[in-house]
């Protein structure tokens, strides 16, 4: 059973996690458990690899040295890409964002960002320890960095499939069902940057996960919608700026793919025999 377990781990996460993670919505009780990868990584890494396949989870999670341009990188690149969006956007025949809270409430931000960031409410750490933190290592071991990125991109968009059928959710205020491949799209061109950034801060899930799905989370709120956070009804998004900051991001990892052959920063780290 443990060998079985082991070699075909990353399968039984995937499905380990929509079983508890969509047990609401297939119970009738609501939309996801977020924390979902977070427990399925803990327990097939554990029952893979024992008390080790859980240290190596907590090892990329306290990653935090790496060089400070990555940082910069983390902070700022959705910023940069979103602005593209939103000009692209207007182009096309679209209207800006008011920006409400970069022009009048600064510090609602950094609020918002910290907000993100809180461990027990957070859905980048509840999913980035399984994701990042589990799952992306083993896919590029086993499938090379490419491949493995885009399953988990794919995967890493997919399975809130749930989200998109309830109406108070920021997924439903996307555009719901109709914006579910974009959305997935979306996921693909960020976890092809996530990638990248992990295979070059030390494989920090930390950084690379944690770090930057709140920095992206945040900035999609400030700069992509009107919402001012604790307002009672919230000024519904527009879906079309969604979808262009879709194929934005996913521009974004393709020039990143073109520039690094394919390879996200991964270095294959051979034996004497040549074997990985």
């Amino acid at each position: 059973m443990k060998s079985f377990i082991k070699q075909h781990q990353i399968s039984i996460f995937f499905v380990v996690t929509l079983i508890i993670g969509w047990f609401p919505w297939y119970t009738g009780r609501g939309s996801i458990f977020i924390a979902a990868p977070l427990l399925a990584a803990l327990i097939v890494a554990f029952l893979a690899d024992g008390w080790k396949g859980i240290s190596d989870i907590l090892r990329r999670l306290g990653r935090w040295r790496a060089n400070w341009r990555w940082y910069v990188f983390i902070l700022f690149s959705p910023v940069v890409l979103y602005f593209l969006a939103v000009g692209g956007h207007v182009l096309l025949g679209g209207t800006a964002p008011q920006f409400p809270l970069l022009r009048e409430n600064q510090q609602m931000i950094l609020m918002t960002f910290i907000f993100f960031l809180l461990p027990w409410q957070s859905s980048a750490f509840l999913e980035e320890i399984g994701f990042r933190g589990y799952a992306l290592e083993k896919l590029q071991n086993k499938l090379g960095p490419l491949v493995g990125t885009l399953i988990l991109g794919a995967f890493f968009g997919a399975w809130l499939l749930p989200e998109f059928f309830q109406p108070d959710t920021f997924q439903f205020s996307m555009g719901g069902l109709r914006f579910y491949p974009w959305f997935i799209l979306t996921e693909i061109g960020w976890s092809v940057l996530m990638t990248w950034a992990y295979n070059n801060t030390g494989k920090s899930s930390l950084i690379a996960g944690y770090l930057f799905h709140t920095v992206f989370n945040t900035w999609t709120l400030v700069l992509l919608t009107n919402v001012i956070p604790g307002e009672s009804s919230p000024p519904a998004f527009d879906t079309t700026l969604f979808i262009v900051a879709s194929v934005v991001v996913a521009l974004a990892g393709v020039v990143v793919l073109v520039a690094t052959k394919g390879q996200l920063g991964y270095r294959t780290v051979l034996s004497p025999k040549g074997n990985r």
